[in-house]
């Protein structure tokens, strides 16, 4: 069995590169005349920044070219861009943990967050604790990688980056499924799919339900595991990517292990195969090989699982994967228990009890408990801030609508007491008018009643012309006798009639009186002879 997957590693790893060579040629003759030409410009953060996509490129054309970030590393040191140093130790990094090269890539990732504590590119900083916290996961430390999930989710939530929360969040679910808390992870997992949802995003949602099958697989709910594996499933068809295929098969393989059919199982884990060797995961497929040993166990082919049971553990060993060792261990009890083999069941029992020690202790447990605490305890007294903060705003908001209420009242007082005493005035003036008026009034009836007074008197004292008035005036008798009517308030008409002539008569009379005394009227005439 194992020289057979030895020629299945040779036909998907040697077979597709020969065909892919001719069509990947064009490709890899325009990355590497692009990284000529980039080679020759100008050392400056544009240049590293483009580096960097070249070799992202490289990347995805499976073309790898190491040189592309070592010279963006090398320019970005050059001109001190700290940004572009943190961004080549982390890509260094991913790809290291894509090689399978766990230590290297946690040395890479390290250096990389030296370099964003001088950056303000917070959100490469969130992506790079993320991707050391899966590199953590993959060696099985898993406090060290709920720390460093926990700080990415604590930094995303703060930009608000629904991305890179909804990936920690999975990741911490993840540590939590490994420490076999899988309550807590399940509380996790349908946090990231729920943002994920609310993002549209279909990859994130794939790899969210993937976990939540994987929870409900380990609580042994195994419908409610193989629907969200299935949705998985249809969404890696959909958007195909790398192994996302392959993985989903590798679950739905284990669903049907623990479920007792091993025919079907062995065939999901077959599916998974081809894609793993193509994308050299070899964690996965460490993991599809054991699994398929297990089992061949079941079904009594006992040379043919040992053979893939030790090609799968010794493939874990070399790319130092705790829970893969611990797996093939197991297997290897059961196998050796079978084969009554006692001594080497014990042995290997010892081994798979130490590795799943080193995962699952009480001091990581509490180490994890603590750091869940801290961050609560943290993200409990932001919003306590944030609720003193606007108790005091909405205190001073208050404060200041109270004094501006108090002040608006007395302004208001203010205008009303001065409306008020404008009407005062405006009606003492008024008053002051009246009496003014009424004053002026009672004069002139004073006056009316004074001249009334002396019209009665007047008409009833008969005023007599003595000679000795009109003597300096030379005024004839009639003069005379006319003038005695006109003091006494006789009208001209009243006068003819009494000395019987006619009204001209007396006109002319009284004009030749008016001229002799001098005065132009009967008052004046009045006074004259009075006087």
């Amino acid at each position: 069995m194992l020289c057979k997957y030895c020629f299945v590693l040779f036909t998907f790893i040697l077979l597709p590169t020969s065909i892919g060579n001719s069509q990947n040629k064009n490709d890899k003759i325009a990355i590497s005349k692009s990284f000529s030409e980039l080679k020759a410009t100008k050392n400056d953060s544009i240049k590293v920044e483009k580096l960097i996509s070249l070799y992202k490129q490289s990347i995805r054309q499976d073309e790898i070219n190491k040189d592309i970030i070592e010279e963006a590393l090398l320019v970005s040191e050059m001109i001190y861009y700290f940004d572009g140093i943190a961004k080549c130790y982390n890509r260094k990094g991913i790809t290291a943990r894509y090689e399978s090269d766990y230590s290297q890539s946690v040395n890479f990732h390290k250096r990389a967050l030296t370099y964003y504590e001088k950056s303000t590119d917070t959100l490469s900083k969130i992506k790079c604790l993320n991707s050391l916290g899966v590199t953590y996961r993959k060696l099985n430390l898993e406090k060290e990688a709920f720390a460093q999930y926990f700080q990415a989710l604590n930094l995303a939530e703060k930009i608000d980056s629904k991305k890179s929360i909804a990936i920690a969040l999975n990741g911490i679910g993840n540590v939590f499924i490994n420490t076999e808390e899988y309550d807590k992870a399940l509380k996790y997992f349908k946090k990231g799919v729920e943002i994920e949802k609310q993002s549209n995003n279909e990859r994130g949602q794939e790899y969210g339900f993937a976990n939540i099958g994987e929870v409900y697989l380990n609580k042994k709910q195994y419908d409610s595991a193989r629907y969200y594996f299935n949705k998985s499933l249809q969404l890696a068809k959909k958007n195909p990517r790398k192994e996302g295929i392959a993985i989903k098969y590798n679950l739905l393989g284990l669903l049907s292990q623990k479920e007792g059919d091993y025919n079907k199982s062995t065939e999901n884990y077959k599916k998974a195969i081809p894609q793993l060797i193509k994308y050299n995961s070899l964690r996965y497929l460490s993991n599809t090989l054991i699994n398929i040993g297990v089992n061949q166990i079941h079904s009594k082919e006992y040379s043919k699982a040992q053979e893939n049971i030790k090609q799968g553990l010794q493939t874990a060993i070399t790319i130092k994967s705790k829970e893969n060792i611990m797996l093939g261990y197991n297997a290897l009890t059961e196998y050796y228990t079978q084969t009554k083999d006692f001594k080497n069941a014990l042995a290997s029992h010892k081994k798979a009890t130490k590795y799943h020690d080193s995962i699952v202790n009480v001091a990581s447990k509490e180490s994890i408990i603590s750091t869940q605490i801290e961050y609560e305890t943290q993200k409990k007294d932001e919003q306590l801030k944030q609720l003193a903060k606007k108790t005091e705003q909405n205190s001073i908001e208050a404060k200041v609508n109270s004094d501006k209420l108090i002040y608006g009242a007395l302004i208001s007082f203010l205008v009303i007491g001065v409306l008020l005493f404008s009407i005062y005035l405006i009606r003492k003036n008024k008053a002051l008018e009246l009496e003014n008026q009424n004053s002026i009034l009672e004069k002139h009836i004073l006056q009316i009643n004074k001249l009334e007074d002396l019209v009665k008197n007047s008409q009833n004292q008969k005023y007599k012309v003595s000679s000795e008035n009109v003597k300096n005036y030379e005024l004839s008798n009639r003069e005379t006798e006319v003038l005695e009517y006109i003091t006494n308030g006789f009208s001209n008409e009243e006068i003819a009639a009494k000395l019987f002539v006619s009204k001209n008569t007396i006109k002319t009379h009284i004009k030749n009186i008016y001229s002799k005394l001098d005065v132009k009227n009967r008052i004046q005439a009045m006074k004259k002879i009075n006087g």
